[in-house]
Protein backbone atom coordinates (compact mmCIF):
# COMPACT_ATOMS: atom_id res chain seq x y z
CA UNK A 1 0.00 0.00 0.00
CA UNK A 2 2.93 2.39 0.68
CA UNK A 3 4.03 1.92 -2.93
CA UNK A 4 0.51 2.76 -4.13
CA UNK A 5 0.50 5.94 -2.05
CA UNK A 6 3.87 6.93 -3.51
CA UNK A 7 2.45 6.50 -7.04
CA UNK A 8 -0.57 8.64 -6.15
CA UNK A 9 1.60 11.42 -4.71
CA UNK A 10 3.70 11.39 -7.87
CA UNK A 11 0.58 11.78 -10.03
CA UNK A 12 -0.66 14.69 -7.88
CA UNK A 13 2.74 16.38 -8.30
CA UNK A 14 2.56 15.99 -12.09
CA UNK A 15 -0.98 17.46 -12.09
CA UNK A 16 0.00 20.47 -9.99
CA UNK A 17 3.10 21.26 -12.10
CA UNK A 18 0.88 21.31 -15.22
CA UNK A 19 -0.73 24.53 -13.90
CA UNK A 20 1.80 26.51 -15.91
CA UNK A 21 0.35 24.98 -19.09
CA UNK A 22 -3.32 25.16 -18.02
CA UNK A 23 -5.72 27.82 -19.19
CA UNK A 24 -8.94 29.09 -17.69
CA UNK A 25 -11.90 27.80 -19.68
CA UNK A 26 -15.55 28.40 -18.88
CA UNK A 27 -17.82 25.48 -19.83
CA UNK A 28 -21.36 26.03 -21.07
CA UNK A 29 -24.64 24.18 -20.35
CA UNK A 30 -24.94 21.00 -22.44
CA UNK A 31 -21.23 20.13 -22.50
CA UNK A 32 -20.22 16.82 -20.88
CA UNK A 33 -17.10 14.78 -20.10
CA UNK A 34 -15.83 11.25 -19.55
CA UNK A 35 -13.02 10.90 -17.01
CA UNK A 36 -10.62 8.58 -15.20
CA UNK A 37 -10.16 8.70 -11.38
CA UNK A 38 -7.34 7.72 -9.00
CA UNK A 39 -7.51 8.30 -5.23
CA UNK A 40 -7.11 7.12 -1.66
CA UNK A 41 -9.62 6.51 1.17
CA UNK A 42 -9.05 6.95 4.89
CA UNK A 43 -11.44 4.26 6.14
CA UNK A 44 -13.22 4.46 9.48
CA UNK A 45 -11.34 2.72 12.31
CA UNK A 46 -14.40 0.49 12.82
CA UNK A 47 -14.62 -0.62 9.16
CA UNK A 48 -14.49 -4.43 8.77
CA UNK A 49 -14.87 -6.86 5.87
CA UNK A 50 -14.89 -10.50 4.91
CA UNK A 51 -12.18 -12.39 3.08
CA UNK A 52 -12.73 -16.07 2.35
CA UNK A 53 -15.40 -16.20 5.08
CA UNK A 54 -13.22 -14.59 7.79
CA UNK A 55 -14.00 -11.14 9.22
CA UNK A 56 -11.00 -8.75 9.28
CA UNK A 57 -10.40 -5.20 10.52
CA UNK A 58 -9.70 -2.88 7.55
CA UNK A 59 -6.53 -0.78 7.70
CA UNK A 60 -7.34 2.89 8.29
CA UNK A 61 -5.25 5.93 7.34
CA UNK A 62 -4.89 6.89 3.68
CA UNK A 63 -3.92 3.32 2.73
CA UNK A 64 -6.93 2.31 0.63
CA UNK A 65 -6.61 2.76 -3.15
CA UNK A 66 -9.64 3.43 -5.36
CA UNK A 67 -9.56 3.72 -9.15
CA UNK A 68 -12.46 4.26 -11.49
CA UNK A 69 -14.34 6.24 -14.12
CA UNK A 70 -16.82 9.14 -14.08
CA UNK A 71 -19.26 10.93 -16.40
CA UNK A 72 -20.27 14.56 -15.83
CA UNK A 73 -22.73 17.00 -17.41
CA UNK A 74 -23.00 20.81 -17.15
CA UNK A 75 -26.60 21.57 -16.18
CA UNK A 76 -26.09 25.36 -16.04
CA UNK A 77 -23.14 27.74 -16.05
CA UNK A 78 -22.63 26.98 -12.33
CA UNK A 79 -24.19 23.52 -11.65
CA UNK A 80 -22.78 20.17 -12.72
CA UNK A 81 -24.03 16.60 -12.17
CA UNK A 82 -21.75 13.57 -12.05
CA UNK A 83 -21.89 9.78 -11.64
CA UNK A 84 -18.86 7.60 -10.86
CA UNK A 85 -17.68 4.05 -10.15
CA UNK A 86 -14.49 3.14 -8.21
CA UNK A 87 -12.78 -0.19 -7.56
CA UNK A 88 -11.62 -0.29 -3.91
CA UNK A 89 -8.53 -2.13 -2.57
CA UNK A 90 -8.02 -1.89 1.24
CA UNK A 91 -5.30 -3.37 3.40
CA UNK A 92 -5.98 -5.62 6.40
CA UNK A 93 -4.95 -4.25 9.79
CA UNK A 94 -2.23 -6.44 11.30
CA UNK A 95 -2.30 -9.06 8.56
CA UNK A 96 -1.17 -9.56 4.98
CA UNK A 97 -3.51 -9.41 2.02
CA UNK A 98 -6.26 -7.02 0.94
CA UNK A 99 -10.01 -6.53 1.16
CA UNK A 100 -11.67 -5.69 -2.15
CA UNK A 101 -14.85 -3.77 -2.88
CA UNK A 102 -16.41 -0.94 -4.82
CA UNK A 103 -17.79 2.58 -4.44
CA UNK A 104 -20.35 4.16 -6.75
CA UNK A 105 -22.63 7.18 -6.55
CA UNK A 106 -23.56 10.60 -7.88
CA UNK A 107 -22.74 14.22 -6.99
CA UNK A 108 -24.15 17.67 -7.64
CA UNK A 109 -21.33 20.21 -7.90
CA UNK A 110 -21.57 24.02 -7.66
CA UNK A 111 -18.80 26.04 -9.37
CA UNK A 112 -17.86 29.24 -7.50
CA UNK A 113 -15.66 30.22 -10.48
CA UNK A 114 -13.89 28.49 -13.40
CA UNK A 115 -11.55 26.57 -11.08
CA UNK A 116 -13.06 26.04 -7.58
CA UNK A 117 -16.19 23.97 -6.82
CA UNK A 118 -17.95 22.13 -4.00
CA UNK A 119 -20.67 19.53 -3.96
CA UNK A 120 -22.88 17.04 -2.17
CA UNK A 121 -23.76 13.48 -3.18
CA UNK A 122 -24.69 9.98 -2.15
CA UNK A 123 -22.87 6.71 -2.71
CA UNK A 124 -22.56 3.11 -1.64
CA UNK A 125 -19.12 2.01 -0.39
CA UNK A 126 -18.44 -1.72 -0.02
CA UNK A 127 -15.29 -3.27 1.53
CA UNK A 128 -15.01 -7.02 1.89
CA UNK A 129 -18.69 -7.70 1.09
CA UNK A 130 -19.91 -5.24 3.80
CA UNK A 131 -21.52 -2.08 2.40
CA UNK A 132 -23.05 1.12 3.73
CA UNK A 133 -24.94 4.00 2.07
CA UNK A 134 -23.01 7.25 2.51
CA UNK A 135 -23.57 11.01 2.21
CA UNK A 136 -20.51 12.66 0.64
CA UNK A 137 -19.29 16.30 0.73
CA UNK A 138 -16.66 17.32 -1.83
CA UNK A 139 -14.43 20.33 -2.55
CA UNK A 140 -12.29 20.48 -5.68
CA UNK A 141 -10.07 22.43 -8.05
CA UNK A 142 -10.21 22.01 -11.86
CA UNK A 143 -7.94 23.46 -14.56
CA UNK A 144 -7.90 23.00 -18.33
CA UNK A 145 -4.92 21.83 -20.36
CA UNK A 146 -6.79 22.90 -23.52
CA UNK A 147 -10.41 23.42 -24.55
CA UNK A 148 -11.14 19.64 -24.57
CA UNK A 149 -8.97 18.26 -21.72
CA UNK A 150 -8.94 19.12 -18.01
CA UNK A 151 -7.48 17.75 -14.79
CA UNK A 152 -8.84 18.10 -11.27
CA UNK A 153 -7.98 17.32 -7.64
CA UNK A 154 -10.61 16.71 -4.92
CA UNK A 155 -10.93 16.00 -1.22
CA UNK A 156 -13.82 15.50 1.15
CA UNK A 157 -15.65 13.45 3.75
CA UNK A 158 -18.38 10.79 3.63
CA UNK A 159 -20.74 9.76 6.44
CA UNK A 160 -22.57 6.43 6.69
CA UNK A 161 -26.33 6.19 7.21
CA UNK A 162 -26.66 2.79 8.95
CA UNK A 163 -23.18 1.87 10.24
CA UNK A 164 -22.19 5.45 11.18
CA UNK A 165 -18.81 5.29 9.43
CA UNK A 166 -16.97 8.62 9.00
CA UNK A 167 -14.34 8.50 6.25
CA UNK A 168 -12.23 10.98 4.30
CA UNK A 169 -10.89 10.79 0.76
CA UNK A 170 -8.68 12.51 -1.82
CA UNK A 171 -8.39 11.86 -5.54
CA UNK A 172 -7.26 13.26 -8.88
CA UNK A 173 -8.89 12.90 -12.28
CA UNK A 174 -8.42 13.52 -16.00
CA UNK A 175 -11.51 14.55 -18.04
CA UNK A 176 -12.17 14.59 -21.81
CA UNK A 177 -14.91 17.06 -22.83
CA UNK A 178 -17.52 16.79 -25.59
CA UNK A 179 -20.30 19.00 -26.95
CA UNK A 180 -20.45 22.52 -28.33
CA UNK A 181 -21.46 25.68 -26.38
CA UNK A 182 -24.42 27.69 -27.60
CA UNK A 183 -23.31 30.14 -30.31
CA UNK A 184 -23.72 33.85 -29.66
CA UNK A 185 -26.79 35.32 -31.34
CA UNK A 186 -25.94 37.63 -34.28
CA UNK A 187 -26.65 41.31 -33.92
CA UNK A 188 -30.09 42.28 -35.25
CA UNK A 189 -30.24 43.89 -38.65
CA UNK A 190 -31.05 47.61 -38.56
CA UNK A 191 -34.53 48.68 -39.59
CA UNK A 192 -34.74 50.15 -43.09
CA UNK A 193 -36.31 53.58 -43.03
CA UNK A 194 -39.39 53.70 -45.24
CA UNK A 195 -39.28 55.98 -48.22
CA UNK A 196 -41.07 59.23 -47.50
CA UNK A 197 -44.07 60.26 -49.52
CA UNK A 198 -43.29 62.31 -52.62
CA UNK A 199 -44.53 65.90 -52.58
CA UNK A 200 -47.15 66.93 -55.08
CA UNK A 201 -45.67 69.10 -57.89
CA UNK A 202 -46.80 72.71 -57.96
CA UNK A 203 -49.10 73.40 -60.87
CA UNK A 204 -47.88 75.46 -63.80
CA UNK A 205 -44.18 75.00 -62.71
CA UNK A 206 -41.34 72.61 -63.66
CA UNK A 207 -42.01 69.22 -62.07
CA UNK A 208 -39.59 67.75 -59.50
CA UNK A 209 -41.29 64.45 -58.70
CA UNK A 210 -38.82 63.20 -56.10
CA UNK A 211 -38.17 66.60 -54.47
CA UNK A 212 -34.39 66.43 -54.81
CA UNK A 213 -34.04 69.91 -56.28
CA UNK A 214 -33.51 68.70 -59.88
CA UNK A 215 -36.50 68.97 -62.23
CA UNK A 216 -37.71 65.80 -63.94
CA UNK A 217 -36.53 66.95 -67.38
CA UNK A 218 -32.88 66.92 -66.11
CA UNK A 219 -33.21 64.18 -63.47
CA UNK A 220 -31.37 61.01 -64.51
CA UNK A 221 -31.98 59.27 -61.16
CA UNK A 222 -35.63 59.33 -60.17
CA UNK A 223 -37.07 58.68 -56.71
CA UNK A 224 -33.95 59.65 -54.75
CA UNK A 225 -34.66 60.07 -50.99
CA UNK A 226 -35.20 63.64 -49.87
CA UNK A 227 -32.57 63.51 -47.10
CA UNK A 228 -29.69 62.70 -49.53
CA UNK A 229 -27.64 65.25 -51.46
CA UNK A 230 -27.67 64.88 -55.26
CA UNK A 231 -25.48 66.12 -58.09
CA UNK A 232 -26.57 68.19 -61.13
CA UNK A 233 -28.07 65.06 -62.70
CA UNK A 234 -30.26 64.33 -59.67
CA UNK A 235 -28.20 61.27 -58.63
CA UNK A 236 -27.24 60.57 -55.01
CA UNK A 237 -23.74 61.77 -54.05
CA UNK A 238 -21.54 59.32 -52.13
CA UNK A 239 -18.54 59.58 -49.82
CA UNK A 240 -16.11 57.07 -48.34
CA UNK A 241 -16.69 56.31 -44.66
CA UNK A 242 -14.25 54.23 -42.59
CA UNK A 243 -15.78 51.99 -39.92
CA UNK A 244 -13.39 50.79 -37.20
CA UNK A 245 -13.57 48.24 -34.38
CA UNK A 246 -10.78 48.21 -31.78
CA UNK A 247 -10.06 45.70 -29.00
CA UNK A 248 -7.80 46.10 -25.99
CA UNK A 249 -7.59 43.34 -23.35
CA UNK A 250 -5.30 43.58 -20.33
CA UNK A 251 -3.85 40.64 -18.39
CA UNK A 252 -2.69 39.91 -14.85
CA UNK A 253 1.03 39.73 -14.12
CA UNK A 254 2.75 36.70 -15.71
CA UNK A 255 -0.62 35.38 -16.92
CA UNK A 256 -2.21 34.47 -20.26
CA UNK A 257 -5.63 33.75 -18.71
CA UNK A 258 -8.39 35.88 -20.28
CA UNK A 259 -10.37 37.77 -17.64
CA UNK A 260 -14.15 37.30 -17.54
CA UNK A 261 -14.52 41.10 -17.66
CA UNK A 262 -12.96 41.09 -21.15
CA UNK A 263 -15.54 38.71 -22.70
CA UNK A 264 -17.92 41.52 -23.69
CA UNK A 265 -15.23 43.39 -25.66
CA UNK A 266 -14.11 40.17 -27.38
CA UNK A 267 -17.73 39.39 -28.27
CA UNK A 268 -18.14 42.88 -29.81
CA UNK A 269 -15.13 42.25 -32.07
CA UNK A 270 -16.51 38.78 -32.99
CA UNK A 271 -19.89 40.32 -33.94
CA UNK A 272 -18.12 42.93 -36.07
CA UNK A 273 -16.32 40.12 -37.94
CA UNK A 274 -19.63 38.30 -38.48
CA UNK A 275 -21.09 41.48 -40.00
CA UNK A 276 -18.02 41.80 -42.27
CA UNK A 277 -17.06 38.23 -43.28
CA UNK A 278 -14.45 39.51 -45.73
CA UNK A 279 -12.23 40.67 -42.85
CA UNK A 280 -9.53 38.66 -41.06
CA UNK A 281 -7.91 39.66 -37.77
CA UNK A 282 -4.36 39.61 -36.41
CA UNK A 283 -4.16 39.81 -32.60
CA UNK A 284 -1.00 41.46 -31.24
CA UNK A 285 0.24 40.37 -27.80
CA UNK A 286 2.44 42.48 -25.50
CA UNK A 287 4.07 42.26 -22.05
CA UNK A 288 5.67 44.62 -19.57
CA UNK A 289 9.47 44.76 -19.20
CA UNK A 290 9.69 42.51 -16.12
CA UNK A 291 11.52 39.24 -16.77
CA UNK A 292 13.79 37.87 -19.55
CA UNK A 293 13.15 39.10 -23.08
CA UNK A 294 12.74 35.62 -24.60
CA UNK A 295 10.22 34.65 -21.88
CA UNK A 296 8.23 37.85 -22.50
CA UNK A 297 8.17 37.07 -26.22
CA UNK A 298 6.71 33.61 -25.46
CA UNK A 299 4.18 35.05 -22.99
CA UNK A 300 3.01 37.71 -25.48
CA UNK A 301 2.31 34.99 -28.07
CA UNK A 302 0.30 32.96 -25.51
CA UNK A 303 -1.79 36.03 -24.63
CA UNK A 304 -2.62 36.71 -28.26
CA UNK A 305 -3.46 33.03 -28.87
CA UNK A 306 -5.67 32.87 -25.73
CA UNK A 307 -7.86 35.73 -27.04
CA UNK A 308 -7.95 34.13 -30.49
CA UNK A 309 -9.11 30.83 -28.98
CA UNK A 310 -11.98 32.62 -27.20
CA UNK A 311 -13.12 34.18 -30.50
CA UNK A 312 -13.01 30.79 -32.26
CA UNK A 313 -14.33 28.42 -29.58
CA UNK A 314 -16.73 30.68 -27.65
CA UNK A 315 -17.99 33.11 -30.30
CA UNK A 316 -17.87 30.95 -33.45
CA UNK A 317 -15.30 32.76 -35.63
CA UNK A 318 -13.63 30.52 -38.25
CA UNK A 319 -10.08 29.70 -37.09
CA UNK A 320 -8.74 30.50 -40.59
CA UNK A 321 -9.78 34.14 -40.05
CA UNK A 322 -7.81 34.56 -36.81
CA UNK A 323 -4.04 34.88 -36.48
CA UNK A 324 -1.84 36.21 -33.71
CA UNK A 325 1.60 37.71 -33.21
CA UNK A 326 3.65 38.36 -30.09
CA UNK A 327 5.84 41.45 -29.63
CA UNK A 328 7.16 40.74 -26.14
CA UNK A 329 8.16 43.93 -24.32
CA UNK A 330 9.26 45.77 -27.50
CA UNK A 331 6.13 47.94 -27.99
CA UNK A 332 5.08 49.47 -24.64
CA UNK A 333 1.85 51.44 -24.61
CA UNK A 334 2.93 53.46 -21.55
CA UNK A 335 6.55 54.39 -20.82
CA UNK A 336 7.93 53.98 -17.31
CA UNK A 337 8.31 51.28 -14.66
CA UNK A 338 5.40 52.13 -12.35
CA UNK A 339 2.77 49.53 -11.45
CA UNK A 340 0.19 51.38 -13.57
CA UNK A 341 2.52 51.52 -16.58
CA UNK A 342 3.32 47.81 -16.33
CA UNK A 343 -0.40 46.99 -16.16
CA UNK A 344 -1.06 49.09 -19.29
CA UNK A 345 1.63 47.16 -21.15
CA UNK A 346 0.31 43.67 -20.23
CA UNK A 347 -2.23 43.47 -23.06
CA UNK A 348 -3.35 42.37 -26.47
CA UNK A 349 -4.49 44.81 -29.16
CA UNK A 350 -6.21 44.45 -32.52
CA UNK A 351 -7.97 46.76 -34.97
CA UNK A 352 -10.28 46.12 -37.91
CA UNK A 353 -11.53 48.72 -40.35
CA UNK A 354 -13.53 48.75 -43.54
CA UNK A 355 -14.28 51.56 -46.00
CA UNK A 356 -17.92 51.84 -47.09
CA UNK A 357 -19.44 54.11 -49.69
CA UNK A 358 -22.33 55.89 -47.99
CA UNK A 359 -24.77 58.53 -49.27
CA UNK A 360 -24.07 62.16 -48.39
CA UNK A 361 -26.90 63.48 -46.26
CA UNK A 362 -28.20 67.01 -46.64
Amino acid sequence: MKKLNAVLLALVSVGMTSTALAQQTEKEPGEFYIGARLGVLNLDSERTGYKQGTLYQADNGFNTLDTGVEVGFMLTEYWESRIYYDYVQAGIDGASGDLYGQSFGSDFLYHFNDMVYAGVGINGTEVGDLADAMVRLTVGHRQFINGDLSWRVEAGVQQGWELDYTETFANIGLQLWFGEPTAAAPAPRPDVQPQQAQPEPAPQQPVDSDGDGVVDSKDKCVNTPENYSVDENGCVMYKDETVREDILVEFDFDSSVVRKSAMGEIEDMANFMKEHPQLNITIHGHTDSVGPEDYNQWLSERRAKAVGDVMVKRFGIDANRVSYKGHGESQPRTMGDSAAARQDNRRIEAELKIVNRVPVER
